[in-house]
């Protein structure tokens, strides 16, 4: 006898809750493993490449995307990991509307741009990692909120649909044009 499939829960609050928190939603909806899985690889990557970066490549700047000179296209990707990355968010916008703030303490805000330099003379290609591995952490975290949403790829058997395909189709019994079997 096979075991049954775990019911899911409410797919919208999982997907959120994965977005939330890398794993949270698998947890939520009681598959643990996958929870595991999924916030020990994406936060580990993210945190590798948080600390690669010295905590400096990880921030937003509100500019027009048309600027190519000052737009930050890593931090959408970094976006997808979800509460790890919202600070950048939170502290570029209060300093958008209120500049000088200095909320969060500096914490994830934009540095100025003789930091950034100093930061790539200093570290090299290694700032860059840690960029791209924060970067590809939220990417991979696009992929584990749709798998809260979705629900596991194969099912387990015990689905009707797939009792039904399984049992064999009804035999029939070949007719003659004459109408003798």
């Amino acid at each position: 006898m096979s075991e049954p499939s775990i019911p899911l829960r409410d797919p919208a609050r999982a997907a959120f809750l994965a977005w939330l928190v890398p794993g949270l939603g698998h947890f939520y909806q009681g598959r643990k493993g996958k929870g595991w899985l999924y916030a020990i690889c994406i936060l580990g990557l993210y945190v590798a490449g948080f600390l690669l970066g010295e905590g400096k490549n990880v921030y937003w700047r509100w500019v027009s995307p048309f600027n190519t000179d000052r737009f930050m296209l890593h931090y959408v990707g970094q976006f997808f990991v979800g509460l790890p990355a919202l600070p950048a968010l939170i502290q570029a916008t209060v300093e958008h509307f209120r500049p000088g703030s200095n909320f969060l303490w500096g914490f994830m805000a934009e540095p100025p741009q003789n930091v950034i330099n100093g930061l790539h003379l200093r570290l090299g290609k290694v700032y860059e990692i840690g960029t791209i591995y924060t970067t590809v952490a939220g990417l991979l975290n696009v992929l584990a909120v749709y798998d809260a949403y979705e629900g596991p790829a194969y099912g387990r058997g015990d689905e009707p649909e797939a009792l039904a395909e399984t049992e064999a189709p009804p035999t029939t019994t070949a007719v003659k044009a004459g109408g003798a079997a």
